[in-house]
Order: C-alpha cells, then structure tokens, then sequence
C-alpha cells in the first residue's frame, strides 16, 4: 500500500533570517511526472512554501485529510493526471471543502470530462509560459495570505474612531464567524490596549517586552538575556530572531469565561516612537522586515489580524501599509476626515511600492442614518472624487456606522473582563441591537472584500 509523504519545510523555523513556518500545500499528481513533481516541490522549498503530496496509491483517508488543512491544491495537468482516478479525487476533496484549486499544465493534455468542468475554469499557468513556475509560487503565497487577511485601519487625521472600529469590527467578525482573530497595536498612545486592559497592566506586558516591539526588534521575549529594545532609543536591534509563541505573547480578549472562540491582542506601547528618530535607514529596513516576516507567520495561526494606527505618515505608517492587504479609513461626514483620507491615498501610491500596495477602502463612521448627510451622498455619487485624488465613489464601503453614545470610548472597569467592553458582549437593550447589525453588515462587506472584491486601488 502506498504512503503519504510529507515534503517541504513542515516545521522550519527562523535562522539568521531563514523560512518561516507556513501551512502545507498539497500537489496532486498522477505519479507518472516525476520530474515535474520535483522541480515544483524545489520552488516551494525555496519560498519556504511545506508541500506533500502521495506516493503511490495513497490511503484515502489519510490523503484527503492533508487536503482538509492544506490552504490550496496544486494540480500537476498532464495527459496521465487526466486519466488518474487518484487525481479526480483530490479535485473532488479540494471542492468539497472549499480550498483553492491551482492547476499547472506540464504538458498538452486534452481536457474532457471531469477536468474540463472542474480544472479548466482555474487553469491560467503552465510550464510554457515564461516564468510559468514562479508565477505558480507567486499564487500560492497569495493564497496563503488571504487564508488570513491583514487590515490595517487607517486615516491621516485623529480622531475620526479608528481605535473604536478595529476594537468594535474586529469583535463583530469575530461573533459573526467564529475563527481566530489577532489585534495589534501600532499606535504608540495605545489607546487599543487601553480599552480593553488598565493602564496598569499595559505597562506590566511591555515592561517585560510582551507588546508590540517585539514583532521589530530581538527582545526579552525572544531571549531572556537579550537587552530591551524600550530602553535604549539610540540603537535598533537588526539581529534576527524567531517569532515569539502565541501563547506567551497575545492577550486573551475572551479569556476562558468570555464567549467562545479567539481575539487576541498584542499590546501597544510608547516607545516604538523611538523609529520616527531613527537616522540609520539599513537599520530601520532591517527591523521593517522583522515586522513582515512576523506578521506573515502569525498568519498561519489566525483568521484575520487588524492593525490600530496612529494618524501620522512615519515609519510605522510604512511598515502597516507594506504588511496589509487592505486599508480601512474610518470617515466622518466632513471635510477635515476627507483630507486625511486624500493624504492617506497620496501616501499609499507615492510611498508603498505596487505589488505591495493594499487595497483602500473608505468606511463612513458615526453618520446619522435616519437622515443621511447631504456630504455622504454626494460623496457616493462621486462629488469629491476629484478632491480626494481617486475614485473615492468607488472606494466607499456601501455599509456605514451610525453615530451613538455606545461607540464612546470608555475604560474598562476594575475587574470587569476585557471582551465587556466589545458591543457584540454588551448586553441587551438600549439600540444596541441596530448597533450590531451595523457592524456586522460592515464585517460581512469586509469579508466579501477580503475573499476577492475589489473595492480600493
């Protein structure tokens, strides 16, 4: 009987900068293209992409299971994989459970049947194409990221709620779809963390480095003897290092008495100001890809991760747009919040290189919803396109927030448990439901988005 083969990098770990960990890949294959199977499987390992695949006659059980949690299937399309039963199979499994489907054409197989209805309507790669097989790499990566969008709420002007969407949106998803959720504070107010913990407690996690400057710098979180980041602002630690475990780094918003699933946060502090001072740019290009490659590992382990930010363009600016796949710019009904979503735009075409621009989308918040302001229409039917510098019309997202008391930031209570403060949790009463069904249209528009809208560049 045949076997299951893991191949790939499964458990591979950060040294001096080396892969980090990713969910697997499966390559279905007929066994009859060997040399096609091994020249693929070396260009994941060189993405640091784990793969397996079957050899021989695989167990059917054991096989469909590796494709239940792999994040796509890659079909090796050649004249025997059309004829293989095995191959047909995993197609089916990959449907069934709603993976994606990459297919890579090897050869000039004919398809009929089966493939033509369940393959074709996928298959854009092959290895005629120039660059055909880094184009495949550069798909599966994609897919690996929108297995768990990155949001980064965003807007160039304080105080239009960009702390009370992400706190308040994140727990509406979270609610509304279950899954793993990772909050993280990039604000150096840490006005986030603050609404779920005291100031107190704050200060305790980033005393010991268990906060945001361990996802840029080496700290004690990743070494016991390893000096603080926090308390030398003149120096930047560019040694590598391996991400911190979840479960000695994230705070629990649910804890084990909330309601069920994940949201978690990683702790803001103040002394990531220290970048904006920074002078050495080797330095600072240095620990921006510590923070990617953080964040692209703490992607195998949750569903969606939302970044909170400051209103300024600085170097945390930089490393949130380079790390989302999505901005979403809080707006008020006005022309102040209008301009910071204009010098917001600027930044993410003039600053953020193409292939890693996220996409942009506008979310109007605390609007009056019983009578809608004559600046929201007009800004849907395209009135201050030409003001903010885009497509602004386009880029509205079609569910608004309304305004109410319950969105006011308020401190969390002594011994009341963190996720009380999220309106999902808030109890009964008081217009709260149309509250939660605002944001849950919001969640449900953002998901839509995050699995392949358009909406933004």
């Amino acid at each position: 009987m045949g076997c299951l083969r893991l191949k790939g990098l499964g458990e591979s770990r950060v040294q001096d900068g080396g892969p980090l960990r990713m969910p697997h890949v499966y390559i279905s294959h007929s066994g009859a293209d060997p040399d096609a199977l091994l020249q693929l499987h070396e260009a994941l390992r060189v993405a640091a992409i784990a793969d397996r695949y079957g050899v021989g006659e695989p167990d059917r059980a054991a096989a469909d299971a590796e494709i239940n949690s792999a994040l796509a299937l890659i079909v090796l399309v050649s004249a025997a994989s059309v004829r293989s039963r095995t191959v047909r199979q995993d197609v089916e499994t990959a449907k069934a459970v709603g993976i994606p489907i990459i297919p890579y054409q090897i050869d000039k197989a004919r398809l009929n049947g089966f493939f033509k209805q369940e393959v074709q309507p996928h298959l854009r790669l092959s290895s005629a194409m120039p660059d055909g097989m880094g184009q495949l790499v550069t798909e599966v990566q994609a897919a690996y990221r929108k297995k768990c969008p990155v949001v980064a709420v965003m807007n160039l002007k304080g105080g239009v709620g960009k702390t009370t969407v992400t706190a308040q949106l994140s727990g509406a998803w979270q609610e509304a779809f279950g899954g793993r959720v990772l909050l993280i504070d990039l604000d150096p107010q840490y006005n986030l963390t603050q609404t779920f913990f005291g100031m107190d407690e704050a200060d305790a996690s980033s005393g010991v480095d268990r906060s945001v400057i361990s996802l840029f710098e080496r700290s004690r979180l990743h070494a016991k003897d390893a000096p603080s980041p926090a308390e030398n602002w003149l120096s930047l630690t560019i040694a590598p290092f391996t991400p911190a475990a979840r479960d000695s780094y994230v705070h629990a918003i649910l804890g084990t008495d909330g309601p069920p699933g994940r949201l978690d946060l990683i702790s803001g502090q103040f002394e990531i100001s220290k970048y904006a001072f920074a002078n050495d740019r080797d330095a600072l290009a240095a620990i921006k890809q510590h923070f990617l490659r953080s964040i692209d590992h703490y992607r195998s382990e949750y569903d969606l991760i939302v970044f909170d930010t400051n209103p300024n363009a600085t170097f945390l600016t930089r490393c949130a747009l380079e790390a989302a796949d999505r901005v979403i710019a809080p707006m008020h009904a006005d022309i102040y919040s209008l301009r910071g979503v204009r010098l917001l735009n600027l930044v993410i075409r003039d600053q953020i290189e193409e292939e890693k621009r996220p996409a942009l989308s506008v979310l109007f918040n605390a609007v009056n919803r019983n009578e809608q302001s004559t600046f929201e229409g007009d800004a849907r039917n395209g009135v201050y396109d030409g003001i903010a510098g885009f497509a602004l019309s386009k880029s509205l997202m079609t569910a608004a927030l309304p305004r109410s008391a319950h969105f006011a930031v308020k401190a969390p209570q002594d011994g009341q448990p963190a996720w009380r403060q999220l309106l999902a949790h808030a109890g009964r009463g008081g217009g709260l439901k149309a509250i939660r069904d605002s944001l849950k249209q919001v969640a449900l528009e953002l998901k839509a988005l995050s699995e392949g809208g358009s909406s933004g560049h």
